[in-house]
This record gives structure tokens, C-alpha cells and sequence, in this order.
């Protein structure tokens, strides 16, 4: 019988789950993913969450929170939650 433990990631399989689900969704970290060659910024202020251009100036679309835009943007048609696996980077910013 084998007893995986993973402290690595604090409890989670990846650094990207971990980053994803407690940096971003319960930290409010703001976020930077990278999914084939394109970028995606997401800042966290008192009013929900905002996909963001890479200047920081423009506010594209409003999430009510991290678990929102988990939940909702999407990538090829599918929603966050389910790419990232697939993501080439992830990091809080």
C-alpha cells in the first residue's frame, strides 16, 4: 500500500492547480496564463475579477471571482477549469 503525500503543491496535484485554485481563486492574486502563444491577464480588485490587456489598462470583461472565471472563460470552447492540464504557463502576478 502506497500513501501519496504531496507537499510540494500544498495539497494539490501541479503548481498550476495550485496557482488556479488558491493563488488566484481564494488569495485573489492577480493571474497570467499562456495557452498556445496567447496571453491572458486577469486582475482582482473590489469589484470582481477583469480579463485585462497586457498593459493593464484595459478591462475587456467582468467575473464576480476567480471561481467565476475558472468556472466560465473559456479556451477553445471549453471552460478554464477543464484546460489546465493544457496551459503552458500559469502564474500569479
Amino acid at each position: 500500500m502506497e500513501i501519496f503525500l504531496c507537499f510540494a503543491h500544498h495539497g494539490y496535484k501541479t503548481d498550476k492547480e495550485e496557482t488556479l485554485f488558491y493563488d488566484f481563486a481564494v488569495q485573489g492574486y492577480d493571474l497570467m496564463i499562456s495557452y498556445q502563444d496567447k496571453f491572458y491577464y486577469f486582475m482582482v480588485d473590489d469589484d470582481g475579477v477583469r480579463l485585462s490587456d497586457d498593459a493593464f489598462t484595459a478591462k475587456i470583461t467582468r467575473f464576480e471571482s476567480g471561481n467565476d472565471v475558472l468556472e466560465h472563460f473559456l479556451i477553445d470552447g471549453k471552460p478554464l477549469i477543464k484546460m489546465i492540464d493544457k496551459l503552458d504557463e500559469c502564474e500569479p502576478i
